[in-house]
């Protein structure tokens, strides 16, 4: 019996074993037989099932046949097969302009392709995630096949994109150390409200996850060596209203604890490496741990390693947890002996390739570094094109040298915002569309305009952040402005334009000389001073300056440690109706006080315009305090006055003091309490000599709420006036809703 079983088994497995002698293929029009007969590997000898159902999938993937019928019997392979349909008509119906221009790239059914369902899913399923990445998460797609004669079908896509889905409220929730209304500052998506008309309001899955990488970053920085950013989950409520979700673990704060370095292969000498230990001392000893100076110490040391000529080195970089320290470990070794072969970038279908390499560090022929390879890539992410940049290194043909593969995921790079607002101050409309890889070549575009109840503005502006691969910032502005404030007596009308460059000469230091053309009109709207009225008409300027800043804070977003300062000069050439000669000097310090809770600040800023060749300056080119600079007084509220108009003065000097601390609102207000002292003045005019200089110095204190209510942001500030003069304009309470003024 059981040799019985043994015989059947064997003559079931073993009776397609033969070699094939013949291919007959049946049922095919369009497609040639030679074509289907290059799929068949005739080298087999033994014909079983796995080969049968190997070459049916073989013969399936090619995508030109509905349905794949494969058989062997006496030496002959008989393949049958059913031919797809032709696409003969293609419509999409729903979306037009740039919708229908992305969804047609999208979609790979076009006339005369060869239709199948796996490509029609493939197309639905990528045209979903492009609407989703527009905001259109209730979008439906409906595909209508219509089968015709000579085996062609017409195509058409249905789309409804229905309103675009809007983040109605943003949630933190677990632990996360952080206020909510700090962390809405870190992330790019926002809540919508009646004062938004357009914004990232829009429920987007790219930026979610974005958003995700976001807030660890900003928890890492901030000391929080184990944040996780555990999920981020959306929820539709009764009223198909959405809400985001982040679900947050902070763990707990770390310092920065030891520091050792470990040389491997190569020869450094003694003085290089204590030179080495010197810098990261001075980085990190008692600081609290932060991505951003572990980024800073990788770049000075390199930095240092190549001005004394070492060449093809690699930095590894280790973080070891140690109770609340993160000890660091620092690995010197040899590049790879290897070189570049061939730089291939895919899936920039928009962004030109030379974008991405001018972010590189490595070209065809370098030797392959990895430290390089990393820095590259952190590049190219934080240029924020792209929603996914990975890469890959594989060997090449020739020995000794490897392919670096750069895979990239393109995302949407526009926007338009506007939004509106009411204040203590009157109203304001604000709207701006902005691109930033306008033609795929990493040029940011925009146009912001503001219309408010004193002043009109637009203004386009124009940046190459690495103009004709100078590593050089090239920024070109238009503008147009017109300003009437009630307490002035005169509005003036300003059209310009600005040209400049910016570059870092040293590490956190930059330099941007540029320069200018300006037309002023200035008219009389009140009862001013005959002095005053004489200072009316038209005016035509150009200049040139430059300005030095230096930026050491420890974050962009929400700093709790460093310091910015600038300095700059303006100077108007000989084309101009008037010199002048402008000064600016400002400096923010940032420091935690007594706890995270209590992030103190002290701002300071010194200003000075004066006329070079005994004239006046302009009415444009004078100084006015604002209510950011002295709270407590009207904008332009404080200075000389001309006939109960102030006039602005030559020179301006302030001081702002200013801590947050805790409040008891409940965190969904999201809100911001803070204290302030602010000091300043305004002082000197000089085309007269009978109006006061105006020399007495201008205090304030008081305190500052900002929350999100249920009718939109809210902003109060309650200022009590310590020292003033006797015609200053005073500005005890503040308070603006929707938009920031």
């Amino acid at each position: 019996m059981i040799k019985f079983i043994v015989v059947i088994f064997l003559i079931l497995t073993n009776s397609l074993f033969a070699e094939i002698k013949k291919v007959n293929i049946v049922g095919n029009a369009r497609v040639n037989s030679t074509t289907i007969e290059t799929l068949v590997d005739k080298k087999i000898i033994n014909i079983d099932t796995i080969y049968i159902n190997n070459l049916t999938k073989k013969i399936y993937d090619t995508d030109f046949f509905a349905d794949v019928k494969v058989s062997f019997n006496q030496d002959i392979l008989t393949i049958s097969v059913v031919e797809n349909p032709v696409v003969n008509f293609f419509y999409i119906n729903g979306v037009k302009d740039n919708d229908l221009d992305q969804v047609n790239k999208i979609i790979t059914l076009k006339e005369n392709n060869i239709f199948s369902g796996s490509k029609l899913k493939k197309d639905i399923e990528a045209t979903k995630e492009f609407l989703k990445a527009s905001g259109y998460y209730q979008a439906t797609i409906v595909p209508e096949v219509i089968k015709i004669d000579n085996n062609q079908i017409n195509l058409i896509i249905n789309i409804d994109k229905k309103e675009i889905s809007k983040i109605k409220n943003i949630y933190f929730i677990g632990n996360k150390f952080f206020s909510s209304s700090q962390l809405l500052e870190v992330i790019s998506s926002s809540e919508d409200g009646w004062w938004k008309f357009f914004s990232s309001s829009a429920l987007s899955e790219p930026r979610i996850e974005n958003d995700k990488q976001l807030l660890k970053e900003f928890y890492k920085n901030k000391g929080f060596f184990d944040a996780q950013i555990e999920s981020a989950f959306v929820s539709l409520d009764k009223n198909n209203n959405f809400s985001l979700t982040f679900s947050v673990n902070s763990e707990k704060k770390y310092k920065f604890g030891d520091f050792d370095i470990k040389i491997v292969g190569a020869s450094y000498e003694d003085k290089d490496i204590n030179e080495i230990k010197i810098i990261s001392s001075k980085l990190l000893e008692n600081q609290i741990y932060s991505t951003e100076m572990i980024k800073k110490l990788n770049k000075q040391v390199t930095n240092f390693l190549e001005s004394k000529k070492y060449n093809n080195f690699e930095i590894d970089i280790q973080e070891l947890k140690k109770e609340d320290r993160i000890n660091i470990f620092f690995q010197i070794s040899d590049g790879q002996k290897v070189l570049i072969n061939k730089i291939n970038i895919i899936g920039n279908s928009i962004t030109e390739e030379k974008v991405l390499r001018d972010n590189m560090l490595l070209a065809e022929g370098d030797y392959l570094n990895l430290t390089k390879v990393k820095k590259s890539v952190d590049n190219i992410k934080a240029k924020q094109l792209f929603s996914k940049v990975e890469y890959k290194i594989e060997n090449a043909e020739k020995k000794d040298f490897k392919d670096f593969n750069l895979f990239v995921k393109e995302q949407p790079t526009g926007s338009i915002t506007a939004g509106l607002g009411y204040g203590t101050n009157g109203g304001v409309f604000e709207a701006g569309v902005n691109e930033k890889n306008f033609l795929g070549q990493g040029i940011n575009l925009n146009f912001n305009g503001r219309l408010s109840t004193e002043k009109i503005s637009g203004v386009f502006f124009y940046n190459d952040p690495n103009f004709k691969n100078t590593n050089k910032e090239l920024a070109m502005s238009l503008y147009s402005e017109k300003d009437d404030y009630k307490n002035s007596g005169y509005d003036n009308k300003r059209v310009g334009t600005n040209l400049s460059t910016r570059y870092e000469i040293y590490e956190d230091i930059y330099f941007r000389p540029n320069t200018g053309i300006q037309y002023d009109s200035l008219g009389i709207t009140g009862a001013a001073s005959n002095l005053l009225r004489s200072r009316q008409g038209d005016t035509l300027s150009t200049s040139a300056g430059y300005l030095f800043s230096i930026d050491k804070r420890d974050s962009k977003f929400n700093p709790t440690s460093g310091t910015v300062f600038y300095f700059s000069q303006d100077i108007d050439t000989f084309i101009s109706d008037i010199h002048a000669f402008k000064t600016n000097i400002g400096a923010t310090v940032y420091k935690e006080l007594v706890n995270d809770k209590f992030i103190g600040s002290a701002k300071a800023r010194l200003a000075n315009s004066t006329a070079i060749n005994n004239k006046d300056i302009k009415i444009s080119d004078r100084l006015f305090s604002s209510s950011s600079d002295l709270r407590g007084f009207e904008p332009r509220g404080v200075g000389p006055v001309d006939t109960n108009d102030h006039v602005g003065g030559n020179n301006l000097v302030t001081l702002s003091l200013k801590s947050t601390f805790p409040n008891p609102i409940p965190d969904g207000l999201r809100s911001t309490t803070y204290l302030f002292l602010d000091m300043g003045n305004v002082w000197g005019v000089d085309y007269s000599d009978t109006i006061s200089n105006s020399s007495k110095i201008r205090s304030t204190t008081g305190i500052a709420l900002d929350f999100i209510s249920p009718i939109g942001p809210l902003s109060f500030t309650y200022s009590i006036p310590i020292s003033k003069a006797s015609t200053d304009k005073e500005q005890n309470f503040l308070f603006n809703i929707g938009s920031s003024f």
